[in-house]
């Protein structure tokens, strides 16, 4: 069903730094377009300086927003409620309003879980090593924990100090042992060699920087079932040296569209069916650039 913008439009927004390799509004739009609904979903480029006044926009008469990086933790202290998993966390993705107060909890650990199981990953006995320590690998580092799926939990950062700080936030959580380790460190080795699930949770590799990567190929072994949070490009260097060493990989794609849904539902109290996109159709829209 084709809408229009009008006065009853309500407005959704995507704040993050940067946002213009994005495509939830394309996902989002099209998903408002296709069930009827009045809403628009737009991005917006927010610099650190200005997370303080994009907040204070959305709660002058906007729906709700995702939140990405970096603004994932900066954003929960704006909120003036949080969900028990963004509470552990310390990170929202998700803001909605509710009788007139600002609202946020996460759903990446959603997506996450359900792109991994979408690729026939079982989730359980796993030696996660997670790359980075900013918001994303901290929501899904402390959901890994709370919800019991992995057996040991390292982070693994170019900061020693900031891998430590996050480890140490983590342990608290319980029900796995946590460790961490600074990359290129001696320590670092011994962590890949045992680890089945990698998951890089940095913005290393992403769209325009797409020749770098977070980690080197020297780390790689086919036991691993390695995961990019990033899903533009489609495939990164990171996930191309790693099916080269005879990982099983999965990007970021999916993971978008799950935690995405679970998003729509907080704004309009929709359920959007989950093949409202499939994986080809997102990954073209990432080639080619195009709207739906």
């Amino acid at each position: 069903m084709e809408s229009s913008i009008c006065g009853q439009t309500k407005c959704v927004c995507l704040i993050g730094c940067p946002v213009a390799h994005s495509i939830s509004p394309q996902i989002h739009n099209h998903a408002f377009r296709t069930l009827g609904l009045p809403y628009v979903y737009i991005p917006l480029n927010v610099p650190p300086k200005d997370l303080h006044s994009a907040i204070y926009t959305l709660r002058a008469g906007m729906a709700g927003a995702n939140v990405t990086i970096p603004h994932k933790e900066a954003a929960f202290r704006y909120c003036d409620e949080v969900s028990e998993l963004s509470i552990a966390t310390g990170t929202v993705n998700t803001l909605y309003m509710r009788d007139g107060r600002l609202c946020g909890t996460t759903t990446d650990p959603a997506g996450f879980y359900r792109a991994l199981e979408s690729a026939g990953h079982v989730f359980g006995d796993d030696d996660v090593v997670m790359l980075g320590s900013g918001g994303t690998a901290r929501t899904l580092g402390a959901a890994l924990l709370l919800d019991k799926k992995c057996r040991s939990l390292t982070i693994a950062a170019r900061s020693a100090d900031k891998a430590a700080a996050l480890a140490a936030s983590l342990k608290k959580l319980g029900s796995a042992p946590v460790s961490c380790c600074a990359l290129g460190s001696p320590e670092s080795e011994k962590n890949f060699a045992g680890c089945s699930l990698l998951v890089n949770c940095t913005s290393v590799g992403m769209h325009p920087n797409i020749g770098d990567t977070p980690l080197d190929k020297k780390f790689f072994h086919s036991g691993m079932m390695v995961f990019d949070a990033i899903y533009n490009p489609g495939v990164t260097r990171f996930l191309k040296e790693a099916g080269e060493a005879g990982c099983k990989t999965k990007n970021g794609v999916m993971m978008l569209l799950y935690q995405g849904l679970a998003s729509f539902r907080y704004w309009t109290g929709v359920n959007a069916p989950a093949d409202i996109f499939d994986e080809a159709r997102l990954l073209s829209l990432i080639d080619k650039g195009k709207p739906v």
